[in-house]
């Protein structure tokens, strides 16, 4: 009887070591599919640090053409009084050119009529 009784005893104690056993591997299992999941997000960060190192750069080169543009806005509002004269001052004298012109062709005809 107390073989029987050892027998059971080490027949509830290798059980116990194989569920035991059993479980390691499924926690084996569980931490490499954690390590896959943590490289797969390192990854991803490390393309969204390069992307955002990209996106801060192309930033940089906006702020300095917007800088400039803005620049030249203010030089060109300075200039807008002087623009806006001399463009008007252009129209009356290429009127003027233009009315000179055809007052001296309707005088050259009225001179090859008399002649």
């Amino acid at each position: 009887m107390a073989t029987s009784n050892t027998d059971l005893l080490l027949g509830t104690v290798i059980g116990q070591l194989e569920e035991i056993g059993k479980r390691l591997d499924r926690q084996d299992a569980s931490r490499g599919e954690l390590h896959q999941k943590v490289n797969a997000v390192v990854l991803r960060m490390t393309h969204m640090e390069t992307d955002v190192s990209s996106l801060k750069n192309k930033i940089e080169g906006i702020e300095k053409i917007t800088g400039a543009a803005k620049e030249l806005s203010l030089k060109a509002q300075g200039a807008g009084w002087l623009g806006t004269k001399l463009i008007a001052l252009g129209g009356w004298v290429l009127g003027a050119a233009v009315m000179l012109y055809q007052f001296w062709g309707w005088l050259s005809s009225m001179f090859n009529r008399a002649g």
